[in-house]
């Protein structure tokens, strides 16, 4: 027979081990509630023993990022950490490794498909003229927003989409940085123009030279020389074959150098045995991207354009 004593022991016993049971869980909540130990305010955390995280994206910033063209490439990597970038194009690489060696790697790549845009599932989506009305298509199914990004034929587009990307991305003041920086460069070369102007011109064999209205002839503007391109009657783009070439007797040829595109038939006729007859020591390549995107690079373009003028030989080649 069950005496009262006995039940009343049985049920603060009961008690007791109900209670005891909770304790793992509380031990495991009462840390995260009671916030920092004291004494501990302030300090680093230890990456070693914790598990260093990402810093913090702000909110409203756009965290996979994804770019589909090769000048968005390039300005994004400047401006935003890796791990916010879903993916850039496959045409990236040499251009970035010719610009900012190492910036691309371990980011993913696209190809511009659609397929891509649903696996990828990226929160903004940094278009070219030509790739924006697929995205806008399907930027709906992932819930992105797309920024069309214009091409830059001057400094002032380049300060244009310089500033178009960094408001996009959220990063503003990074965007504000890169510009200072190239219109710093751009206001050194201003104020140290060369006695006399070069006589140059962009040609690596084609039929069609940059002339006035190009991102080319700003930059060979901005470093001192002449471009003979920009006195042709056509617009932008001339016309300038080889007769036309030796008719104008440029003081030095710039060459572009687009290492994914492989030799063609241009490149052969750039080497023709009159061009290296008269221009030995006088042909200058360049970086295409640093011409062909408007980045904060082409001041730099500029400058290196510069130093290589002095580099020429003294004697004029005889005609």
């Amino acid at each position: 027979m069950t005496t009262p004593r006995k039940n009343e022991l049985s049920l603060k016993a009961a008690s007791v081990c109900r209670r005891l049971a909770c304790l793992p869980l509380m031990c495991l909540l009462l840390p995260a509630c009671a916030g920092p130990a004291t004494g501990t305010e302030g300090l680093p955390s230890d990456g070693a023993s914790t598990g260093a995280l990402p810093a913090p994206v702000a909110a409203g910033k756009p965290t996979r990022i994804m770019s589909m063209m090769l000048c968005n490439d390039v300005l994004l990597l400047m401006m935003v950490p890796k791990d916010r970038i879903a993916s850039i194009t496959y045409l990236a690489h040499d251009a970035v490794e010719a610009l900012l060696p190492g910036a691309d790697m371990g980011v993913a790549v696209n190809h511009g498909t659609a397929e891509e845009i649903l696996l990828q599932k990226p929160d903004l989506i940094l278009a070219g003229t030509d790739s924006a009305p697929m995205a806008r298509k399907l930027a709906k199914a992932v819930g992105a927003r797309v920024v069309e990004v214009g091409a830059a034929n001057s400094f002032a587009d380049i300060r244009r989409v310089v500033r178009q990307v960094g408001l996009a991305v959220g990063e503003p003041g990074q965007a504000h940085a890169l510009l200072a920086e190239m219109d710093r460069k751009l206001a050194w070369l201003a104020s140290h123009q060369p006695a006399r102007p070069l006589r140059v011109v962009a040609w690596s064999g084609s039929q069609a030279v940059p002339g006035k209205g190009t991102l080319t002839n700003e930059i060979i503007a901005a470093s001192g020389a002449d471009n003979i391109a920009a006195h042709l009657p056509d617009n932008r783009y001339g016309s300038f074959g080889l007769e036309e070439l030796l008719a104008a007797r440029p003081d030095a040829i710039l060459q572009g150098e687009t290492r994914w595109s492989g030799p063609s038939l241009q490149d052969a006729q750039s080497m023709h045995p009159l061009i290296e007859r008269y221009w030995r020591g006088r042909r200058i390549g360049y970086p295409d991207a640093a011409y062909a995107c408007g980045l904060p690079q082409s001041a730099d373009a500029a400058i290196a354009l510069r130093k290589l003028y002095r580099e020429l030989p003294v004697d004029r080649p005889r005609w």
